[in-house]
């Protein structure tokens, strides 16, 4: 290689470093001023993770509304709530909207992780405008997507079985190593699913726990705010042996079979854990 080729081969590589250094550093002043309170970017975020985690309170209560849902959540390692995902989520590219995890260590919750999410690839029911989703993460796998990773997918292309939770069928699609559940019936069209573009939400995170913060800290328990205890608390009645021992209740009616069938199915599951 001549000098001349080489100066510029040296201006390049300086140049590129340069701008990602910036981009890096972009992004870590962003997280900063969002974890300062007083800003304005610190009260636009903090707006938005206290509405999140407050609607994410009404979506856990309604999936815990069916018997076998909660049995679901009771065996799961984490749930993922998007408490709002627009129409033009449902296609791939297109954004979704923003969620929060929480994970499960026996009857107790994580602080919840913000992220925010892309498209969902599926037989996806038209006319939709505006809803609620959870992905309820069944296995240790599922839950590394969260854990080792900032950005990710959820499907087939990362080894994922994602599969459609259905109230009229009792998740007959199957539960695979992540279940889909949405507030509206056969959203999904019951089949496989792929969701793209899931991201670690730095900034909401930041400003919610007024500082710099990665998911894995927040989900091993290293911060905590106390606004989200009602959230944590609503999962871990469902998860407690109070909320195991009231499963399959029919009114006047006492407990039904499919009930006690849960109960015995969950007791199992927490003392096969232990």
């Amino acid at each position: 290689m001549n000098p001349t080729m080489k100066r510029l081969v040296a201006a390049s590589l300086a140049a590129l470093l340069a701008g990602s250094t910036g981009v890096a550093m972009a992004q870590v002043g962003k997280a900063q001023d969002a974890a300062t309170p007083g800003t304005e970017r610190h009260k636009k975020e903090m707006r938005k993770a206290t509405e999140h985690v407050n609607k994410a309170v009404q979506v856990v209560q309604q999936m815990q509304a069916t018997p076998e849902m909660r049995a679901l959540l009771q065996r799961s390692k984490g749930v993922f709530v998007v408490p709002d995902y627009g129409g033009a989520a449902l296609g791939v590219g297109a954004r979704g909207g923003a969620g929060v995890l929480l994970v499960r260590s026996g009857d107790t919750w994580s602080s919840p992780a913000f992220y925010n999410m892309g498209g969902i690839s599926a037989g996806l029911q038209a006319g939709i405008e505006a809803g609620a989703i959870a992905f309820v993460l069944n296995d240790q796998k599922a839950l590394n997507s969260f854990t080792q990773n900032n950005k990710f997918s959820l499907g087939a292309d990362a080894g994922l079985t994602v599969a459609d939770w259905s109230k009229k069928g009792e998740g007959s699609a199957g539960y695979g190593n992540i279940t889909a559940w949405a507030d509206t019936e056969g959203l999904f069209g019951g089949v496989a699913l792929n969701v793209t573009d899931i991201d670690y939400d730095e900034d909401e995170t930041a400003a919610y726990y007024q500082r710099q913060v990665a998911a894995r800290e927040v989900l091993g328990g290293k911060v905590r705010n106390p606004q989200a205890d009602a959230l944590r608390q609503t999962l871990a009645s469902i998860t407690s042996g109070s909320a195991a021992s009231s499963m399959g209740g029919s009114g006047a009616g006492g407990t039904t079979k499919a009930g006690k069938d849960s109960k015995m199915e969950a007791e199992k599951e927490r003392e096969r854990s232990r």
